[in-house]
Formats: C-alpha cells, sequence, structure tokens
C-alpha cells in the first residue's frame, strides 16, 4: 500500500514538472542570419477572385449517406421560418432493417404537455447553410394534429 502511494505520488510529480522542463529548453541560434530580399522586389497583388454567390438551399439527405443516430437524436428541428417545430426524441428501424421512423418531441414545456409524433427520416433534410435539420412545411400544429405515438408495452 505504501508503495502504490510513493508511486503515485512520484508519477504525479513527473507530470506536472515535464512541462515545465519542456519549456525551459532554449533553441539554438541560426548558424547563418537569414538573407533579406531587396526591397525594390516586391511582388504584383494578385487580382482579385470572381465571386459567385448560389441561393443554399437544403441539402436532402439521401438514404446513401451515412449518418450517427447520436447527431439526429436531441436535434431540433425548424422548418423554412426558421421556428424550432420539435426536437428527433428517437429513431425507429424496422426489424427489416428498412425504413427508419424519427419520433419528434412537439409542444410543452420542459417535458410537461409534450407529446410524440412520428415522421418519417427522409423528410427531414440537413440544412448546410444553417448547419441543422429542417421539416419543410411543419409547423407545430401540424405535427400537433397527427397521430400521437406512444412506444410499445414490453411484455
Amino acid at each position: 500500500m505504501r508503495t502504490n502511494t510513493l508511486m503515485t505520488t512520484a508519477l504525479a510529480a513527473a507530470i506536472v514538472t515535464l512541462p515545465t522542463l519542456v519549456m525551459s529548453q532554449t533553441q539554438p541560434a541560426p548558424a547563418q542570419p537569414r538573407a533579406t530580399p531587396p526591397a525594390a522586389t516586391t511582388p504584383a497583388p494578385a487580382p482579385p477572385m470572381p465571386q459567385t454567390t448560389q441561393p443554399v438551399t437544403p441539402m436532402r439527405v439521401a438514404s446513401t449517406e451515412p449518418r450517427r443516430a447520436s447527431s439526429i437524436i436531441g436535434a431540433n428541428i425548424y422548418n423554412e421560418e426558421n421556428r424550432s417545430v420539435g426536437e428527433v426524441h428517437d429513431l425507429l428501424v424496422t426489424q427489416s432493417g428498412g425504413a427508419i421512423t424519427a419520433v419528434l418531441s412537439v409542444g410543452g414545456f420542459l417535458g410537461i404537455g409534450e407529446r410524440y409524433v412520428t415522421v418519417p427520416l427522409s423528410d427531414l433534410q440537413w440544412n448546410i447553410e444553417r448547419s441543422r435539420w429542417t421539416l419543410p412545411g411543419a409547423t407545430v400544429e401540424s405535427l400537433k394534429a397527427r397521430p400521437a405515438f406512444t412506444y410499445p408495452q414490453r411484455g
């Protein structure tokens, strides 16, 4: 026990002093001074690049493009008007591994009064410009009008 404590203390001391030793080392002076270019030869400025601006539209996520479920679950969902319409609570996969459904939490405040509804994951779009998930045409009211989703009882 005493040896273990002694070794732990020595290791902690080594970890603390190692950065100090590394930072205290000095760089050797260069053998030859660097040559400075003549002042008369300055390069000409590069011509400005033409800029093209195209409107950025939400990119539809293709089924072949892999996404981590953890990057989708918990994400807020917005509509085209930049209003939050819900949050992804869960993702459901069919037993055959085909369709993926997003369970959205809609309405409520701090978990009180919220309800769950489902939408196909293919309906969600990734907005590259804003780095967020969107559900085009959705409003809180339209999602609340969908049938409520309840998880099946395990038995």
